[in-house]
């Protein structure tokens, strides 16, 4: 059943549709609907979603059109994305635990404001901080769960290609 279903091209790239636009409707809710401003490691944290999301379509197209070998390609290509935001989670969660420093400064600063005005909003503007944890589940924060997920979900994306492509191939 399992094996099916994962070797299955339409439905792992709908999951990866899924699973795209869900973590980012899920930042983009932390962001909007309860005020968490995101860090400049956040918002790298979100274009491996978007590249996912993006595969995930391409894939559905290629699913569709009974392109196997091509759908399976978008999978393999959905867990290198994966586990590059993996790793940029990772990374981030070491930022918040202070287990490193980032080498990147975060500034959170709208330009809708006069141009005389950007100074001082510049510089009574809050930055967002890399190293501080603005949200936490059982001692986790989104990032930790965020590298949790992505490379768990690279090596389950690149099995399944594996298995699309056997699947292709009668195997």
């Amino acid at each position: 059943m399992i094996k099916k279903l994962v070797s299955h091209p339409l439905y792992v790239n709908m999951g990866l549709v899924l699973m795209g636009v869900g973590a980012l409707g899920s930042a983009l809710t932390a962001q909007y609907v309860f005020g968490l401003a995101p860090c400049p490691l956040c918002i790298y944290q979100r274009w491996p979603f978007v590249i996912i999301a993006v595969l995930g379509v391409l894939g559905v197209v290629f699913s569709l059109k009974k392109q196997e070998k091509k759908a399976s390609f978008t999978i393999f290509l959905a867990a290198l994305a994966f586990l590059a935001g993996g790793m940029i989670a990772f990374y981030h969660t070491g930022v918040e635990q202070h287990w490193w420093k980032s080498v990147l400064e975060g500034c959170t600063v709208t330009f809708d404001t006069a141009a005389a005005d950007l100074l001082k909003q510049i510089e009574s503007t809050q930055a967002a901080r890399c190293d501080v944890i603005p949200w936490s589940l059982f001692g986790i924060s989104m990032a930790g769960y965020n590298a949790i997920i992505s490379l768990l979900a690279a090596p389950l994306c690149a099995i399944s290609a594996l298995l699309v492509v056997r699947r292709a191939n009668g195997l």
